[in-house]
């Protein structure tokens, strides 16, 4: 049987009375808060009890001064003589505990308490206010790509890894804010008339969104090799340094009594430090891995489907295949050039095609428009169809370009030369799902 368990803190910083209503459910399953620190907060196992929790702040703390400062002793030891013990404490925040069921509460002043949030809110969302703003910037930005380029976005894991962690970020971050907007307007209200306004509380989203924008990132990253999903972990370990450090160097300095400014300083020098070798390493593994054939599909392991040979009947070692190729979990990306050399002949005739295979049902009208209306020129206009193609578009500007459409499989393929009847029956055949 464990004795201590760890619980991650993701209440809102001002919600105070589901963090009380959350360390008495723990207490009557048997569990004492322990210690609070920047990632969650620590139990320790204990007979059930029924207690009563108080959490309050006092903002003349900092979480980098001692843990047994003069102030925090003072202050702890006026709750103890109105009946309530100390549970943990963590900077400004502090938990207490009491059997006493009379126990006057602690936070009697909303309007003082009020005026304590004012300030922490100033520091405590500085960063989410920033976030915003660059996640409204990057959504802009990503929303002309995913309308001007869809395929290419859809295509590319490493634009859907971007899109998807600002996403959830502008989904966090604008929940968190907005919240807290709508409880001030009622705690401001409620200050005025000698009340404390409740507190509605978000955790369950939250945690579902972090863990859902988790879990899409893995299976985006993982889809495209297998190698990709060993990646993705390696990255999302190499980066818990960053935090676990400068988080270990602020409690041992606490645990030995050094000055809050001085213990800010180390802390956030070793934050420094440590964002800078986790840089430099993670930039060293990725350009490692370049050439590494489990995280990269080389020309020699990509085949050309459709070549010269097969509309023509010409010698294919007169030409030159240049192939790439894009996956993700939504859409597969092939294009295939047949030219001829630089030191050929170069009245050789030439064809290029692109494959796109939309995996995601949602995504195929999007990707079909986007082959259609390429947003240059006057686009393709709908032709008489192939022998099992449903539906065909020729260029509309009379070069020998066309987009074939399968349930699944988009195929737009260009010539240098007039394609015959057969030619195109030929290639839609080759190129069929």
């Amino acid at each position: 049987m464990r004795n201590h368990h760890f619980h991650l803190q993701n209440f809102n910083f001002y919600d105070l009375d589901g963090m009380g209503r959350h360390l008495e459910k723990m207490a009557a399953r048997g569990w004492m808060l322990e210690k609070m620190t920047t990632f969650g907060w620590h139990y320790r196992r204990m007979e059930p009890k029924r207690l009563r929790f108080t959490v309050t702040y006092h903002d003349t703390f900092s979480v980098f001064d001692p843990e047994d400062s003069d102030g925090q002793m003072e202050y702890q030891n006026l709750c103890r003589q109105s009946g309530w013990e100390v549970a943990a404490a963590n900077g400004p925040l502090q938990a207490f505990y009491t059997e006493d069921e009379d126990a006057p509460p602690i936070e009697t002043d909303p309007q003082l308490f009020l005026e304590t949030v004012e300030r922490l809110a100033k520091k405590a969302l500085l960063s989410d206010v920033l976030l915003l703003v660059l996640s409204v910037l990057e959504a802009w930005m990503l929303a002309g790509t995913v309308l001007t380029a869809p395929i290419r976005f859809l295509a590319a894991p490493h634009s859907l890894v971007i899109g998807i962690c600002w996403l959830s970020i502008l989904v966090d971050t604008s929940l968190t804010l907005f919240s807290y907007w709508r409880w001030h307007r009622k705690a401001k209200a409620a200050a005025a008339v000698g009340e404390f306004a409740p507190v509605r509380s978000h955790r369950r989203f939250r945690v579902t969104l972090a863990l859902a924008a988790v879990g899409v990132l893995y299976i985006v990253i993982a889809s495209r090799l297998p190698g990709y999903g060993l990646l993705f972990l390696g990255i999302f370990l190499a980066l818990c340094p960053i935090f676990i450090v400068p988080a270990v160097t602020q409690r041992i300095l606490k645990r030995r009594r050094v000055p809050a400014k001085v213990n800010k300083r180390f802390t956030l020098l070793s934050n420094v430090v440590t964002s800078l070798l986790v840089t430099v390493l993670l930039t060293a593994l990725l350009f490692s891995l370049v050439g590494n054939p489990a995280f990269h599909l080389e020309a020699e392991d990509l085949e050309a489907p459709l070549t010269m040979a097969d509309l023509t009947g010409a010698d294919d070692a007169r030409y030159v295949h240049r192939v790439h190729l894009d996956r993700s979990v939504f859409v597969q990306d092939f294009t295939c050039t047949v030219e001829a050399p630089f030191d050929r002949d170069a009245d050789l005739p030439e064809i290029s095609y692109e494959i796109v295979d939309v995996w995601f049902p949602p995504f195929y009208h999007l990707c079909r428009n986007a082959l259609i209306d390429p947003g240059y020129g006057d686009g393709y206009i709908p032709r008489d169809p192939l022998r099992g193609v449903p539906a065909v578009y020729k260029d509309a500007e009379g070069y020998p370009s066309y987009i074939l459409c399968w349930d699944k499989r988009l195929v737009r393929l260009s010539a240098t030369f007039p394609l015959t009847e057969p030619q195109l029956e030929t290639a839609a055949e080759i190129l069929a799902p």
